[in-house]
């Protein structure tokens, strides 16, 4: 992401000029086509559901994303996040669950190949990250068309607060629960963000073959700079 770049370009003391920035590439219509085999609420029977895919580590900060529920749930008790994916923050996540008080409320189901079935059936996905280089299951939520809460990191820098996302700072775990809580009571907020988010990504997504195309001039620029 630009974001990235600047940081790279300040820490290597590297003009911005000077680097070629290029995106993850995302095969748009695979996930677009992505077939559902199961459905979150009947199997987990909670109303509402929240959903990250994050590698389990500290600078995911999924402990936000527990604090935030907890909020959410004093006022809409049949609220449940599904957390997918594993890593050494797990014993420590799963003891807040119990400091929270979050028993049977959150899911920790490891990695899964079948992602489809969850973005396509949770209600909202969360992103509480302190750092993102980019944010690919951000951008997967978004292609499948789940709304998104997000901290401001990597691709997300890139997107409009109330219209794409809900964009909220790291450390404000109020702020994050009023907007789960506003979606909640809003499916029209909820449909406007999945189709601006989805509208956003048509632009900002480039086909393979220019990705391709993009990588062959950036290294033939390279190239050139160096004779």
């Amino acid at each position: 992401t630009e974001g990235l770049g600047s940081k790279i370009s300040k820490q290597l003391k590297i003009e911005n000029s000077k680097l070629k920035i290029l995106p993850i590439y995302v095969d748009k219509k695979k996930i677009e086509e992505g077939r559902v085999a199961f459905d979150l609420h009947a199997r987990y029977g909670w109303h509402f559901i929240l959903l990250t895919v994050s590698r389990l580590s500290p600078e995911k900060n999924l402990a936000l994303a527990l604090a935030v529920l907890a909020r959410v749930r004093e006022r809409f008790k049949d609220t449940g996040l599904v957390i997918v994916g594993s890593g050494p923050e797990e014993n420590h996540l799963k003891a807040l669950v119990k400091k929270f008080k979050l028993e049977g409320a959150v899911e920790f189901v490891g990695w899964q190949n079948d992602l489809a079935s969850f973005y396509k059936t949770a209600n909202v996905f969360v992103q509480t990250s302190f750092f993102e280089g980019y944010g690919l299951s951000l951008i997967e939520a978004g292609l499948y068309g789940l709304p998104i809460i997000t901290t401001p990191v990597g691709i997300a820098q890139e997107l409009e607060h109330g219209k794409d996302a809900f964009i909220y700072p790291v450390g404000n775990p109020e702020l994050f629960a009023q907007g789960v809580v506003d979606l909640i009571e809003n499916n029209y907020k909820r449909e406007n963000l999945r189709t601006n988010m989805k509208h956003t990504l048509d632009i900002k997504l480039i086909s393979r073959a220019d990705y391709l195309a993009q990588i062959k001039d950036d290294w033939a620029s390279i190239a050139t700079n160096i004779k």
